[in-house]
């Protein structure tokens, strides 16, 4: 089931960056996790994150003026898709 994946992926992607990671639903079908950095995180931590993000299907990088996240998206499941 994907939404496991989901929330294994969002769990530990929250771990790895120390920050609150969010679910949600995407218009095309499947979950969105995103998590805005510590402006402080270590490259210790950045590596784990990398960690967990090649672990979705997509995943990427957004950066503002004042803030920077990473998001990960996990497909939905074939039958999930009728």
């Amino acid at each position: 089931m994907r939404t496991t994946r989901v929330f294994d992926v969002a769990n530990r992607l929250a771990r790895a960056a120390g920050a609150r990671a969010r679910v949600s639903l995407r218009d095309e079908g499947g979950y969105r996790v995103y998590v805005i950095l510590p402006r402080d995180i270590g490259a210790e931590a950045q590596l784990a994150v990398l960690d967990v993000l090649v672990t979705a299907d997509r995943f990427g990088h957004d950066k503002a003026e004042t803030v920077e996240g990473v998001w990960a998206e996990i497909d939905p499941e074939p039958e999930e898709r009728a």
